[in-house]
């Protein structure tokens, strides 16, 4: 009998917090190839040990060997769906909303984008980072947190300056820009910096806006004040937990470098 199967059979004897679960896996099993235990059980509101107690009643030992049998069920061979980020199942509280949310940006960690993100920020002549409005917090934030870390970066939130750059930036540069919705005034300077070859990345919550068909590496995060109508929620702990998720890999990427006695930004 297929784990799916498993699943659906038990579903009349489990509690309510294990047919959250269940029902979970059997919408989106996709998702059980990248998220932990802990970011579903974030993601669902319920406790870890929940997962654990329904894997027993599945008859496996906990997690790891449930996720195993699910990736390498015979009867669910056919092309993966992609990867669906889900808001808090009623939650009661706003932190559940904001845990949930950074939860499910568990997948960037050591992911191919991460990677070339850090790589980009570790080789780069200097780096600069742009955001109108609120987003421009997010910049000042990446520009402070990476000096602090040794790496040369400014912010920038005024256009008149963005343009200017088009003159000031080559090749070797980085540019990063916080847009929730990868507004289009972004548009005329990106198109110059690209002729310049300045690599440039995007941090946004919008899908396939127009500003990302265009920059070199563009990452989508979750865009938490659309969930609830009843929380007054804000974007910017998104965007600054993702700028923590930078410095861990640059501190990490850099440490193996010292290893081996590189040292790239010198």
């Amino acid at each position: 009998m297929n784990v799916i199967t498993k699943l659906q059979e038990i579903l009349p004897e489990l509690s309510k917090n294990e047919r959250k679960i269940a029902d979970y896996f059997l919408q989106h099993p996709q998702n059980v190839e990248v998220y932990s235990s802990e970011a579903i059980a974030a993601v669902c509101d319920v406790s870890r040990s929940t997962i654990i107690r329904l894997c027993h009643k599945l008859g496996y030992r906990g997690y790891s060997e449930f996720k195993y049998a699910l990736l390498h069920d015979p009867d669910n061979t056919e092309e993966k769906p992609t990867l669906t980020l889900l808001p808090p199942v009623a939650a009661d509280h706003v932190l559940h909303y904001y845990c949930s949310s950074l939860m499910q940006m568990e997948p960037l960690i050591n992911s191919p984008v991460m990677s070339e993100i850090v790589d980009a920020i570790s080789y780069a002549n200097r780096v600069v980072a742009l955001g109108y409005n609120h987003s421009a917090f997010s910049a000042q934030q990446l520009s402070f947190r990476l000096n602090k870390f040794g790496v040369d970066c400014h912010s920038l939130q005024d256009s008149t300056l963005m343009a200017s750059y088009e003159r000031i930036l080559k090749q070797g540069d980085v540019v990063v820009i916080f847009s929730i919705s990868g507004r289009s005034a972004y548009q005329a300077p990106v198109n110059e910096y690209r002729r310049n070859r300045v690599k440039v990345i995007l941090i946004t919550m919008t899908p396939d806006c127009e500003l990302s068909k265009t920059v070199d590496i563009t990452v989508t995060l979750p865009h938490l004040s659309n969930v609830s109508n009843v929380h007054p929620l804000d974007d910017a702990i998104t965007f600054y937990m993702f700028i923590e998720l930078i410095i861990e890999s640059l501190n990490k990427k850099l440490n193996e470098l010292e290893v081996h006695s590189i040292r790239p930004m010198e």
